[in-house]
């Protein structure tokens, strides 16, 4: 460890451009420092006062910042890798354009700190607290966020790759645009939580509580929804290709143009749904409960609807073309498209032998 420097004289190597190495500076007072662009490597600053100090285009290297003051800290573009920042304060810091990789920052304080455009891979933010920082196209790449609190915090395109958020505190926050790819929210209560636009690729939703969520738009493509309940959700032009929804609970929910291409609805409960001009071609909805759907052009072309119980259905213009419906209530058929002869026939065309080569 090289001798304890004061402030003004550490302040002095930065501008000279000297990079910091191994040094000592546990709580050292640094409040308003001017260490933008400075190069920091295994420095400890475990405890130092950081409040509106400038990082600015700083890369830290394996530093430590557990219980550190970093409060209106300017760290703009900065680069932090394997650096610890347990229990630090970074409320209403500036990380717009960081980038954080391999940092251990569990119970980080970051309420209103400005994130935006920050990219952050493979961190350890258990327990942080986020609330009200603005996340705005920021990226969260195998990040650890168990318990992470998110309560009243807007998320504008922030991209989630594999968020484990089942402990997540989800209270009037709010979500557009936003990528929750592999994410697991398994059996929590997101009820009345607003998804407007955001991706579910591939997310376990599975017994996830979604009553009279707002899902404009959104896009379950893959997703695990089995056992979770929809009731009264807004999910109109919502996107339920190749999703499980097995014993899933829809009633009422409002789901005009969705798609649920090779969708699973075995013994899914969609009563009183509004389904108009939703696409359901080879749904497996075997054993659903459609009983006053309202399914006016909706497209059901292959589905499987054995034991499916359409009673008091509206099937106006609805296709049934190919559908599969052995021991099926479908009592007002005859409101649906007649059977197209001439789609069939276009489905079972099949190319004939090249001719023969007269040479």
């Amino acid at each position: 460890m090289s001798e304890p420097l004061d402030a003004a004289a550490l302040v002095d190597r930065v501008l000279e451009g000297e990079p910091l190495d191994g040094l000592d500076l546990r709580g050292m007072d640094l409040r308003q420092a001017c260490l933008g662009g400075g190069v920091l490597q295994r420095v400890d600053l475990r405890g130092a006062d950081l409040r509106d100090a400038d990082l600015g285009e700083a890369v830290l290297v394996g530093c430590q910042l557990d219980g550190a003051d970093l409060r209106g800290a300017s760290l703009h573009q900065a680069v932090l890798r394997q650096t610890s920042l347990g229990r630090a304060d970074l409320a209403h810091a500036r990380l717009t354009g960081a980038k954080l990789d391999g940092c251990e920052a569990a119970g980080v304080r970051l309420q209103g700190a400005d994130l935006r455009i920050a990219w952050l891979t493979r961190c350890t933010l258990t327990e942080a607290c986020l609330t009200g920082a603005r996340l705005d196209r920021t990226v969260l790449v195998e990040c650890r966020l168990e318990g992470i609190d998110l309560r009243g915090t807007r998320l504008v395109a922030v991209t989630l790759v594999r968020a484990d958020l089942r402990r997540a505190a989800l209270e009037g926050a709010s979500f557009e645009r936003v990528a929750l790819i592999e994410a697991n929210l398994a059996r929590r209560s997101l009820r009345g939580v607003a998804f407007v636009h955001t991706q579910f690729t591939g997310a376990d939703l599975s017994g996830c509580d979604l009553r009279q969520a707002v899902l404009t738009q959104c896009n379950f493509k893959g997703a695990k929804l089995a056992g979770a309940s929809l009731v009264d959700a807004q999910a109109t032009a919502a996107l339920f290709v190749e999703a499980d929804l097995t014993g899933a609970s829809l009633r009422g929910a409002r789901l005009a143009q969705s798609i649920f291409v090779d969708a699973k609805l075995e013994r899914a409960d969609l009563t009183g749904a509004d389904m108009q001009q939703c696409i359901l071609h080879r749904a497996d909805c075997r054993e659903a409960r459609l009983v006053d759907a309202d399914l006016t052009y909706a497209d059901l072309a292959h589905a499987d609807l054995g034991g499916a119980d359409l009673g008091g259905a509206t099937l106006e213009r609805a296709s049934l073309h190919g559908t599969r419906d052995a021991q099926a209530r479908i009592p007002n058929r005859s409101a649906a498209l007649r059977p197209d002869p001439e789609r069939t026939a276009a489905e079972r065309w099949q190319p004939g032998p090249l001719p023969e080569d007269p040479d």
